[in-house]
């Protein structure tokens, strides 16, 4: 089945916080294209996430958290604020996508195994 834990609810609307970054903080490319890309893939994992038996898939979002913790420091287009807002999103990116959320009592065979 499909369930919400907060912490992919979180995290899709952090993917689209970072996807909105060029119009609230000013964020100028290369670092917006960064961000709007990443921010439609982090949006695409945790909801993909949300199904129990893929939950797995949350651990991409990891791996993209720490490179928008980085990309301010690699790429150009990002100020103090760009830079802090990146920073931040990313580490909590990261932290959202470690706990394994809610579990239904549904059960899928050998799917079951999958579910971490």
């Amino acid at each position: 089945g499909v369930n919400f834990p907060w912490t992919l609810v979180a995290s899709t609307l952090l993917g689209a916080l970072l996807m909105t970054t060029p119009l609230i903080i000013g964020t100028q490319p290369p670092l917006y294209f960064s961000d709007h890309v990443l921010g439609c893939l982090i949006i695409m994992v945790a909801v993909t996430a949300m199904a129990e038996v893929v939950r797995s898939v949350r651990f991409l979002n990891v791996v993209l958290g720490a490179w928008i913790a980085v990309s301010p420091f690699v790429l150009a287009g990002g100020e103090t604020q760009a830079i802090a807002a990146d920073v931040t999103i990313g580490l909590a990116l990261i932290v959202l996508s470690l706990p394994r959320g809610t579990r239904s009592d549904q059960h899928y065979g050998g799917w079951d195994r999958a579910i971490v």
